[in-house]
């Protein structure tokens, strides 16, 4: 995905930004002040010492007391910056987690886990430089720009002109040598991204590659994977040491210019030892803070390619939500109805009262997943879908998936037991109302074999269950929600015929008074009505 130039600019534009960036430029200013009455009262002291004028007591304790403060006010601005860091890096991972709510899995389902995974976990590591450490220095760094100028243009105007003169410059170094930095920090989130997807795909069917015995073949591959990603950073960290020096440097060389001709033109008697003394020691806080910008912008780039991906994601409009709340039983009518994910599959025409057995026929590819999703309000759609004579868009997302139930062909199982399970469809449930449910889809014999019966551990996945035994429990949950609409995808496609009829007999007993619209490649069970759906050229 192409990097957006502007990423550190869109996560930078945000009221919570400005606002701790304001406080860290008071208390720059206030450091900045209190060091350069400092330097000015040592330099103006040294002058007197020279000349034999004795210290005054009054003048160390004023100079101490300037130091406290601008040590003081150095460390606030640190605190400051780590604070903005903590509630920036929150109010991210609050927006990312929302949003993927409101995507749901349709639209997550073209982001791959690994990098969303990769995104969320790299939140806080990647962008908290940005918030604690650059965007404060970019901040100290100009108001030292101007205000170090100001004061040596006051104190010795030769002085401020040479800084006037480096100052750019260096500034110039520093960025010639971030874009540099830009394609090795993508290259590095690319091979680490990467890695982390392999990572994650062995980690998940390590089973399945052990029983087939290809585990050393996947070994190798995440080998280079990983070598990839190592050689990576290596070359990110080149870039870094690179930009360190050539900072370090670039400020070097000014500062010796500077103070190779404030010797000249004191020993040659064209200035006065107390205002270009006190010059000189504001040099090294006038190119300090740019060498630390230099720094720090290393740091801060690794969040470039973490808020391009952010951006996007959150810049993806969700599913359709209105302000309305279902009410009724819920009629629903589809006219030439198909979701938009699937624009080449034929539109569904189809009146569905309460209580209604609909089976959806067709090959892969003829949407009959992206049509269940979107009336589930997961995707857009196109034509009509109307529930009680009203649009399904104008029903808020949230209200309405509170009355709908979907089953995806792979139930999603925690490793718990099974009333943990089967308590992830309602929470507060009693034994009682799990008993009966599970009693309702014939699982109580199933429990009667495992041992532990309702809290015996299933395993991640439910790797303890068959398939049948899989899609009662997800069947169970989906009833226990209370939900007048069932959407249930290809639920039974994995199991034999005689699985598949007792499985359907099961719902079909307990599923009385709801709508259930089940998406399937085989014949419709007894007594359902049915609607194919075919896939059609594009047009």
């Amino acid at each position: 995905m192409p990097r957006s130039p502007s990423s550190l600019r869109w996560l930078a534009h945000d009221r919570r930004v400005w606002h701790g960036l304001g406080l860290s430029a008071v208390l720059s200013l206030l450091g900045l002040g209190l060091g350069a009455g400092a330097f000015i009262l040592i330099a103006q002291a040294i002058a007197r010492a020279l000349a034999g004028a004795p210290l005054q007591p009054g003048e160390l304790w004023w100079v101490g007391g300037l130091l406290l403060g601008r040590a003081l006010a150095q460390g606030a601005r640190e605190w400051a910056g780590q604070g903005l860091a903590a509630r920036m890096i929150r109010h991210w991972r609050g927006a990312l987690t929302r949003q993927a709510l409101a995507l749901g899995p349709v639209a997550l389902s073209r982001t791959h886990g690994a990098e969303l995974l990769t995104l969320d976990a790299e939140l806080g590591p990647r962008l908290a430089p940005l918030y604690a450490r650059y965007l404060p220095s970019a901040v100290h760094a100009g108001l030292a720009f101007a205000v170090v100028l100001a004061v040596t243009a006051r104190l010795d105007g030769a002085t401020a002109g040479v800084l006037l003169l480096t100052g750019p410059l260096t500034l110039l170094l520093l960025a010639l040598v971030g874009l540099a930095t830009h394609a090795a920090t993508e290259r590095q989130w690319v091979a680490h991204t990467r890695l982390a997807g392999r990572l994650l795909t062995l980690t998940r069917h390590l089973p399945t590659l052990h029983a087939f015995g290809v585990t050393p073949a996947y070994r190798e591959v995440l080998a280079r994977t990983a070598s990839a990603q190592r050689a990576a950073t290596m070359g990110v960290l080149k870039v870094a040491f690179l930009s360190g020096f050539v900072m370090d440097f670039a400020a070097t060389l000014a500062t010796a210019l500077a103070a190779v001709w404030i010797g000249v033109r004191l020993f040659g008697g064209e200035a006065q030892l107390a205002p270009t003394l006190a010059a000189l020691m504001l040099v090294p806080e006038f190119f300090g803070p740019l060498r630390q910008l230099g720094a720090d912008r290393h740091a801060a780039l690794d969040a470039e390619p973490v808020g391009a991906r952010l951006r996007t994601l959150l810049s993806t409009v969700p599913g359709p939500s209105g302000p309305h709340r279902p009410r009724g039983p819920g009629h629903l009518e589809l006219r030439a109805a198909h979701a938009e994910l699937s624009p080449h599959t034929a539109p569904l025409s189809a009146d569905l009262p309460p209580g209604s057995r609909l089976a959806l026929r067709g090959p892969s590819g003829s949407g009959k997943t992206t049509l269940l999703c979107a009336l589930a309000k997961y995707t857009p759609y196109a034509g009509q879908i109307l529930v009680d004579g009203q649009a399904l868009d104008e029903f808020d997302a949230a209200a309405w998936r509170e009355r709908v139930a979907y089953v995806p062909q792979h139930p999603r199982l925690i490793a718990a037991s099974v009333r943990d399970n089967l308590r992830l469809g309602r929470p507060g449930a009693s034994d009682a109302e799990l008993m009966a449910v599970a009693a309702s889809v014939g699982l109580l014999p199933v429990l009667g074999a495992l041992p532990g019966g309702w809290d015996a551990p299933l395993g991640e996945g439910g790797v303890s269950l068959s398939g049948g035994e899989t899609a009662r429990l997800a069947l169970a949950r989906a009833l226990l929600s209370g939900a007048g609409v069932l959407l249930l995808d290809e639920v039974t496609a994995h199991l034999d015929a005689e699985s598949e009829r007792s499985v359907l007999l099961a719902m079909d007993a307990a599923c009385t008074g709801r709508t259930v619209v089940l998406a399937t490649h085989r014949p419709a069970p007894a007594g359902w009505e049915q609607a194919t759906l075919a896939a059609r050229g594009a047009s």
